[in-house]
């Protein structure tokens, strides 16, 4: 793979845009030649090396569905023109078009699916659009097993599941010693990510462990109404938001447990980091299965029911009272370092697209 396109939406921030730049540095440094392809203007929150081309498709700084035809076709353009080996294209909003605009070029398309497909696109005229449009793909990259087995068996031979890439050289070292009596998590503040929820739960947690704090990163569309709730559950002293910070794992790392209280995920980075980290997680079992496939449940990390309040408190309780168990989880937990090492992932994920493209 000497040349490769890879197409998004943008590179504003979130799981995807880091798996992406963890991927172009990865293989930019191994000799390829990695263009960041983007709907529109926008920086990168995730540094990219100095080879790697960031390319806006347009000068807007947003993007609606009137725009997509002269976007796509100015994709398809600067294909025609510069004959990259393969184009991979992510998340969900932007795999429909890119393939549909890419058809006659005779350059393959990969696409990863990134969400719960049942869910993802959030646009039903995409989710449908995508029967038609997938099976002129080249390759289909999958998250989880659960995202595979959605698609029909001629898709899901032609995938493979592979796992997000981890800078574990970026992450700070696992704590030793007594940890805060914190509880914390970091999402988009988001209907996805049920912060709802997490605040009903530590509500309940804190009747029998007053002396936590719960500490929410991120920022997004709930911030006034998780607030409001904060106040109508009597939190407004034991929850702080500090919004998106850029150095979230340095501020958790000796926080007593990790949360992630989604009601459906792909393969969450957040958590990933978090367990590579040493911390004691505790995580709804969500589809497409992304938690599923990080934790064995009571041996490197716990799972409760999705929207279940009660049981994700008492997962709290568990860990905030038993040491042994939460020191287990914990060391345990340490196992996705190799995993989802960047050096170990970008060698799987360049086989495949090296696959497709021949």
């Amino acid at each position: 793979m000497k040349k490769l396109f890879i197409m998004t939406h943008n590179m504003a921030g979130g799981g995807c845009e880091r798996v992406i730049a963890r991927l172009a540095n990865r293989w930019n440094a191994e000799g390829t030649e990695v263009t960041v392809i983007t709907e529109y203007r926008h920086e990168s929150v995730f540094p990219l090396d100095p080879g790697v081309r960031l390319c806006a498709l347009s000068d807007k700084t947003s993007m609606g569905m009137k725009d997509v035809p002269a976007v796509y076709r100015a994709l398809r353009a600067l294909v025609k023109k510069e004959r990259p080996d393969a184009v991979l294209a992510l998340p969900e909003k932007v795999n429909v078009w890119t393939v549909l605009f890419l058809l006659g070029t005779g350059v393959p398309t990969i696409v990863s699916e990134r969400n719960d497909p049942r869910r993802h696109p959030e646009n039903k005229i995409k989710r449908i659009l995508r029967r038609f449009v997938y099976p002129f793909a080249a390759g289909f990259v999958f998250q989880t097993a659960d995202q595979r087995d959605y698609f029909p068996q001629s898709i899901r031979r032609r995938g493979t599941v592979l796992p997000n890439p981890l800078d574990t050289a970026a992450l700070p070292s696992s704590f030793e010693g007594a940890r805060e009596r914190t509880v914390v998590t970091a999402a988009r503040l988001e209907p996805q990510k049920n912060l709802g929820l997490l605040l009903r739960a530590f509500a309940l947690f804190r009747k029998s462990h007053p002396e936590y704090r719960l500490t929410v990163f991120g920022e997004g569309r709930e911030r006034e109404a998780l607030t409001r709730l904060m106040g109508e559950l009597g939190l407004a002293d034991a929850v702080s938001m500090p919004g998106a910070v850029g150095d979230v794992p340095e501020r958790i790392r000796t926080a007593s447990v990790f949360v992630l209280s989604s009601d459906f995920e792909g393969m969450p980075n957040a958590l990933i980091e978090a367990m590579a980290m040493g911390l004691p997680c505790v995580s709804t079992d969500c589809p497409a299965g992304g938690p599923r496939e990080l934790i064995e449940n009571g041996v490197n990390g716990l799972l409760t029911p999705v929207g279940d309040a009660e049981a994700l408190s008492r997962a709290m309780c568990r860990i905030a009272d038993d040491a042994d168990l939460a020191e287990k989880l914990g060391k345990n937990a340490l196992g996705v370092r190799e995993k989802h090492d960047v050096a170990v992932v970008a060698k799987k994920w360049r086989e495949y697209i090296d696959g497709c493209a021949k």
